[in-house]
C-alpha cells in the first residue's frame, strides 16, 4: 500500500496530465485552450520535480534537484495570457512571448550553477551553499512575478466585466466565476510562497489548486468541452465603451453631433437610417424579448458594425445598449399589465415574457425607469394581478 505522501505526489502529477490530455483531445481548440493546455503540461512537470524534492529529497535523481526553480516564473504569464485570450483582449504580435523571458533567463543562469553543485550542497547537507545569495534573489523575483501577474490578471477581469456590460442586455446570470477562481487560486499560492516557505506545503496547495481547476473547469461549459452555439459577442477592441451623451439634446447641440458622426465615419443621415431600422425591428420582431440578446445580435441583423450601432443608440436614445433594451422590456411589461387576460399571471411571469431573466434584473430596471417597485406600481395603478412573493428582490 502506498504511503500518504506517495498518494499526494501521484495525484498532484496525474491531475494536470489528465486535464492536459482532455484539452488536447478537445476539437476546435481556441488559442486560450492551447495556452491552458501548455500551462497544465508545465504544471505537471513542475509538480513532478517539486513533489520529488518535497517528499524524498530527490536522492535517487540528484541531477534534477534545483530545476524546479524556473517554473514559478511561468505560472503568472500563463494565467495572464490565458485570461487575455479567453476574454478577447489580445493584440496581434509576437510580444506576448516576452512574458516568458524571465523564466528563460533564470534557467540559463541556473544551468551552469546546478551542474556544478554536488547533490549534498543542493540538499544543504554541507552547510550554507555558496550560491545562497543567488537563490534568495531568485525567490524575490518569483514573489514579485506572482504579485504583478495577479494584479495584471485582475485588471483584465475588470476590463472584461466592462465589455460584458456594454454588449449584453441581461448581465445577472453571466458568471465570471471561472476567471475569479483562477486568479484567487493563484493569489493563495503566492501567499503560501511568501509566508509558508515549505516545499511540501507549496506542493500541496498547488495540487489542490489544480484539482480545483479541473473540478470547476469541467463544470464550466466550454473550458474542457466545446460550448453550445452562442449569441454574437465581439472582442473589446471591436466594441469600445462609448461616451453616453445627455438624455435630451438641445437644438444647438446638433452641430456637435454631426462632428461626432463625421469623426467616426458615420453621417447623421446614416445614423438616422440605422435608428429607424432599429425601431422597426423592435416594433415588428420584439427582439428585446430574447433574454440573451446582445449588441452583436442586433448588429448582425441590421448588417451594421457593432460599434456603429452602439454609437447610434447612445446618440439617439441617450442610453447604453443595456439601458435601451431594458427600457423596451419595462414598456412591454407595462403594456401587458393593462391587458385583463394577462392579469391572471404573476408579475415575474410577465417580466420573463418581456425578456428579463431574473427577478433582480427586473426589479432593478423597473424601479430605475418608473421610480417605483413593480408591486408599488401595480397598487398605484389599481391593477389586480396574481400574487407572487418573488416579484420583489
Amino acid at each position: 500500500m502506498l504511503s500518504d505522501w506517495r498518494v499526494i505526489y501521484i495525484g498532484g502529477v496525474f491531475i494536470p496530465l489528465f486535464l492536459f490530455i482532455i484539452l488536447i483531445g478537445k476539437p476546435q481548440k481556441s488559442t486560450a485552450d492551447k495556452i491552458l493546455s501548455a500551462w497544465l503540461f508545465f504544471a505537471a512537470i513542475h509538480q513532478l520535480l517539486m513533489g520529488g524534492y518535497a517528499y524524498n529529497n530527490m536522492s535517487d535523481l540528484p541531477a534534477l534537484i534545483g530545476w524546479e526553480v524556473p517554473f514559478p516564473f511561468l505560472h503568472g504569464p500563463f494565467l495572464y495570457l490565458y485570461i487575455l485570450f479567453l476574454t478577447g483582449q489580445q493584440r496581434r504580435g509576437w510580444r506576448h512571448i516576452l512574458h516568458f523571458v524571465p523564466a528563460l533567463v533564470v534557467a540559463l543562469i541556473l544551468a551552469p550553477v546546478l551542474t556544478s553543485m554536488p547533490a549534498q550542497e543542493k540538499l544543504g547537507m554541507t552547510g550554507p551553499s555558496r550560491f545562497e545569495p543567488l537563490f534568495r534573489w531568485i525567490v524575490r523575483g518569483i514573489v514579485i512575478s506572482g504579485v504583478v501577474y495577479v494584479i495584471l490578471s485582475l485588471n483584465l477581469l475588470y476590463r472584461h466585466r466592462r465589455n460584458v456590460a456594454v454588449q449584453f442586455s441581461n448581465t445577472d446570470k453571466i458568471t465570471l466565476n471561472w476567471l475569479r477562481y483562477l486568479i484567487g487560486g493563484m493569489g493563495v499560492i503566492w501567499v503560501v510562497v511568501i509566508f509558508f516557505q515549505s516545499a511540501s506545503s507549496l506542493y500541496l496547495v498547488v495540487a489542490l489548486f489544480i484539482f480545483f481547476i479541473g473540478y470547476f473547469g469541467i463544470r464550466q461549459v466550454g473550458i474542457f468541452s466545446n460550448p453550445p452555439p452562442a449569441h454574437e459577442v465581439y472582442l473589446p477592441a471591436v466594441v469600445q465603451l462609448p461616451e453616453i451623451p445627455p438624455a435630451v439634446m438641445a437644438v444647438e447641440d446638433v452641430a456637435d453631433k454631426k462632428v461626432k458622426y463625421e469623426k467616426s465615419g458615420l453621417t447623421e443621415a446614416a445614423a438616422s437610417g440605422i435608428y429607424a431600422a432599429l425601431n422597426t425591428l423592435m416594433e415588428e420582431q420584439h427582439c428585446y424579448k430574447d433574454a440573451g440578446l446582445t449588441l452583436g445580435d442586433l448588429a448582425k441583423t441590421l448588417e451594421v458594425h457593432p460599434a456603429v450601432l452602439s454609437q447610434v443608440i447612445n446618440s439617439k436614445e441617450g442610453k447604453s445598449f443595456y439601458d435601451y433594451i431594458n427600457a423596451l422590456r419595462v414598456a412591454a411589461f407595462i403594456q401587458l399589465l393593462q391587458q385583463p387576460e394577462q392579469q391572471r399571471y404573476t408579475l415575474l411571469a410577465l417580466a420573463f415574457e418581456c425578456g428579463f431573466n431574473s427577478k433582480t434584473s427586473f426589479n432593478r430596471n423597473f424601479k430605475k425607469i418608473t421610480q417605483l417597485s413593480p408591486s408599488s406600481y401595480v397598487k398605484e395603478m389599481h391593477i389586480h394581478i396574481q400574487e407572487d412573493d418573488e416579484s420583489e428582490g
